[in-house]
């Protein structure tokens, strides 16, 4: 019985020795694979985040970058022809009007009855409403003449606005002086400079506030003409060396054809004063030569 029983208690020993190894195995691998698991499931929810711009702190998205507004300065010239000027002329005040445009200028002519043969109007409309402008302005008649013009000033504006604020900072930073300044001559430099830069700061306010008002009003020049006449020539735009000569070649005919009138016109009365003038002139000159007669003398009268 003995060695059957320890044959047992032996065979017992090597089963639980077994159990033991095959549950810490378990344990083992269980341990094992939970932080592969981890780090895969960390992995996948961030490889979403992975795919994205990194992005740095206190810079805004790039979707909220703010966009320049371009400034564009926007002018034009329309003629066209109608068989009542007048009417036509009301018309094109009410449709600007329509617009939130206005009339800035205006200069018509009649004819010897006083009825109205031409209108030329300078008008004011919001850049927004130009194209709008041209399109009702054109069926008012048969038009003529168009021209369109649009220069882009963005740089300019942008420039103006920076200028502007550099010499508000500098004022301030001025103004801070002004009020440290102990001696008459520090207050009297200090207040000069300043007072040098203010003139500067609302030079360039008046500058930016053109601006504005040139791209946010656009030009149109409007001429409406009575059917049968000719459309008003068209201002020449040329610039340059030969738009520079050709004006002062056109200046000096002028001004030589002005002094040709002038010496035209008192020709006459010059010819008129020789032919008074010399004999007179001739006449005192050979007075003037003569001697005078010597009064007598004491001994010649004895």
């Amino acid at each position: 019985m003995r060695p059957i029983s320890g044959v047992v208690m032996a065979a017992l020993g090597l089963a639980l020795l077994a159990g033991c190894g095959a549950s810490g195995n378990d344990s083992a691998g269980t341990s094992e694979a939970a932080p592969v698991q981890k780090q895969d499931s960390g992995t996948a929810a961030g490889g979403k985040s992975s795919n994205a711009e990194p992005q740095v702190p206190g810079q805004p998205p790039a979707q909220t970058q703010p966009t320049i507004t371009r400034a564009i300065i926007k002018t034009g010239s329309l003629t066209v022809e109608s068989d009542d000027v007048a009417a036509t002329r009301q018309k094109a005040i009410t449709a600007i009007a329509g617009l939130d445009g206005q009339v800035a200028s205006e200069d018509t002519g009649s004819d010897a009855d006083g009825k109205i043969t031409q209108a030329n109007l300078v008008l004011k409309v919001p850049t927004k409403s130009y194209d709008a402008a041209i399109q009702r302005l054109s069926d008012l008649g048969k038009q003529l003449q168009i021209h369109q013009e649009s220069s882009d000033v963005t740089e300019q504006v942008v420039d103006v606005a920076s200028r502007i604020e550099t010499q508000r900072a500098s004022l301030d930073r001025m103004r801070a002086l002004m009020a440290k300044a102990n001696t008459i001559g520090e207050i009297v430099s200090v207040e000069s400079e300043l007072t040098r830069r203010e003139s500067d700061l609302e030079s360039l306010l008046a500058k930016q506030k053109n601006l504005a008002l040139q791209t946010d009003l656009a030009t149109l020049t409007l001429t409406v003409t009575a059917k049968g006449q000719p459309p008003a020539p068209a201002e020449d735009s040329d610039r340059g060396f030969l738009a520079g000569l050709k004006g002062g070649w056109n200046a000096f005919t002028a001004v030589f054809s002005a002094l040709a009138t002038a010496l035209g016109a008192v020709l006459p009365f010059l010819v008129l004063l020789a032919l008074i003038g010399a004999p007179l002139w001739r006449f005192r000159h050979r007075i003037r030569r003569q001697p005078a007669a010597l009064p007598p003398t004491p001994d010649s009268a004895q």
